[in-house]
């Protein structure tokens, strides 16, 4: 999606909070414009996370970096809708060192009216035991488990 074709459908949006201009974030990022107000069972449910899931699978190898560069500007809502498609969707084993390295990061803007932690928790779909042993000891860390077979056995 071009800037100028974002533009013209979401430029009245009052959520509308991206600053890039990159074609795929814009895709992203469009997609969670126009859902983000559906019931919540549309995410809850995975119909969100795994359509957006299979928009981030269709892009370039870097778009969690382009993701990282824009996230902070979403709304608190748009970020935890974000952070649950990283988690729950049915590509459990797609890019899953990735997806925790974005999740990471998003602790790192400290936001404190986004709440990264029940993202997590509820409704988890990623296979954690893919992830690399450094970033599974961080996650542990982060989310407060003893160590990472307690977070990879939890649930």
């Amino acid at each position: 999606m071009t800037k100028q074709e974002f533009d013209k459908v979401f430029s009245l949006n009052i959520s509308n909070k991206t600053e890039s201009e990159d074609p795929e974030l814009l895709e992203i990022y469009g997609y969670i414009l126009e859902y983000e107000n559906f019931d919540s069972d549309w995410w809850n449910e995975d119909h969100g996370t795994n359509d957006l899931m299979y928009i981030i699978k269709n892009c370039s190898a870097n778009i969690f970096e382009k993701i990282k560069t824009d996230i902070s500007n979403w709304t608190a809502h748009q970020i935890e809708l974000f952070t649950q498609t990283l988690n729950s969707n049915d590509l459990k084993d797609f890019k899953v060192n990735e997806r925790i390295e974005l999740y990471l990061h998003l602790f790192e803007i400290q936001r404190t009216d986004v709440d990264l932690y029940g993202a997590f928790y509820y409704g988890r779909n990623i296979n954690l035991s893919l992830g690399n042993n450094d970033l599974l000891i961080r996650l542990a860390n982060r989310l407060h488990y003893e160590s990472v077979e307690c977070l990879l056995n939890s649930k």
